[in-house]
């Protein structure tokens, strides 16, 4: 965790200079992680069209609002999601005037700055869902922050190696002598699979611990679903994230 927490903090103190930025950037992380909690609420709203309250009648009217509200709400989501893509790129654009870098300098910074936010998002977007969880099932919800804490741990390491990977292949640049295209994918994508291929596992501790609560009684049949949602939301992140850890080593050495 430290690993991953000092890497972004120098990351983020250097692509963006002024408190401004960071300030903005920080700003649009927020808002992806709010974002997932509205899609979190959207699954609940789902969960309650499919699996009606025990006891509580519900006429044909009814469902067709709550499912018009549903899908008004989810591609609105998508429109949000969109707008803040578009309005990233602004920022960074603005960040980044004036910069003396070289083309491809600047280039690896911009590389550096889409990886490290959405990094930040995802990672800012599982906290949000993990804290929603204790509202469904606090004692899945500790599952959850447990296995959590193991996959950081793992992203840490991986991202430590790939940062001493990615310098040797620049110091072979350097040498003249360099690596293959071929060496030097396989390496990233090699690494931020098998670091993915390890969240998977928590994942499904994660599946086989929500089975157990559900057949026990301990969480509800709409509860669990949207825990289901939400754990597969989780691990689309963690896969992403890893994925993004790579690409953001490989970004950060050559922009130095």
């Amino acid at each position: 965790m430290i690993t991953l927490v000092s890497q972004f903090r120098l990351a983020m103190a250097d692509l963006f200079r002024t408190r401004r930025h960071q300030s903005i950037v920080a700003g649009l992380v927020l808002f992806g992680s709010l974002v997932s909690a509205a899609e979190l609420l959207t699954a609940q709203l789902f969960s309650n069209i499919i699996i009606p309250d025990a006891g509580v009648p519900r006429t044909i009217n009814d469902t067709v609002v709550l499912a018009v509200v549903f899908l008004v709400v989810f591609g609105g989501l998508r429109v949000l999601n969109y707008g803040q893509s578009l309005y990233r790129v602004n920022v960074f654009e603005k960040a980044f005037q004036g910069n003396s870098a070289s083309r491809a300098g600047e280039s690896w910074r911009w590389a550096t700055a889409m990886e490290l936010t959405s990094i930040l998002t995802m990672s800012a977007r599982i906290v949000v869902i993990g804290a929603a969880l204790f509202f469904l099932s606090p004692m899945f919800a500790i599952a959850n922050l447990i296995i959590a804490l193991g996959v950081i741990q793992v992203f840490g390491m991986s991202l430590s190696r790939q940062f001493v990977t990615q310098q040797g292949f620049r110091d072979q640049q350097k040498a003249k002598d360099p690596a293959s295209s071929a060496d030097k994918v396989r390496a990233r994508i090699k690494a931020g699979e098998l670091a993915s291929l390890i969240a998977s596992v928590g994942v499904m501790i994660l599946m086989a611990a929500l089975i157990a609560l559900t057949v026990l009684g301990d969480i509800a049949a709409g509860a669990a679903l949207v825990s289901f949602l939400a754990v597969r939301m989780i691990g689309q992140m963690y896969s992403g994230i890893s994925s993004g850890l790579m690409r953001f080593a490989r970004a950060r050495v050559n922009s130095d």
